[in-house]
């Protein structure tokens, strides 16, 4: 069994990931992950000043680079150098201004270029104990 890795951060939407984000009313920036409202529960005027956001679905890579080995602790996923798999990681440029930074998967790190279109999508990340969790990521369009 799957689970998300964490609850709040996006949702699936058939091939595609939405993100949540949000946006402050008075100012009309843009975060992600969203700023909870239930922190600021001292200021009513900052809980009504943040909307809930989808954000774009594509985006651009600005730019990547690849994990080559095991991250420090407390990195739970496999430590062990004849397991471990390097990665590709980037930041993504989205339509509403800010840059996500995501696992890019289904590609090589030879194969992507910087400008290059890209879709969000869903991965799966194991760790050890054999625990099975999905994450959002993004591909090439």
């Amino acid at each position: 069994m799957t689970n998300l890795i964490t609850d709040g951060l996006f949702r699936v939407d058939g091939d595609r990931t939405v993100l949540l984000g949000s946006r402050r009313a008075s100012t009309g920036v843009v975060k992600f992950p969203a700023e909870r409202a239930d922190l600021f529960d001292a200021n009513p005027d900052i809980q009504t000043d943040i909307e809930a956001l989808e954000l774009s679905t594509e985006g651009t890579l600005y730019t990547f680079t690849t994990q080559e080995f095991p991250p420090p602790l407390p990195y739970k996923g496999h430590r062990d150098p004849t397991v471990f798999r390097p990665y590709v990681v980037g930041f993504v440029e989205l339509a509403e201004g800010l840059l996500v930074e995501s696992l890019i998967v289904d590609v090589a790190a030879d194969d992507l270029r910087i400008g290059q279109g890209m879709v969000s999508t869903t991965t799966t990340l194991d760790t050890e104990a054999g625990e099975k969790f999905t994450t959002f990521a993004f591909r090439p369009a």
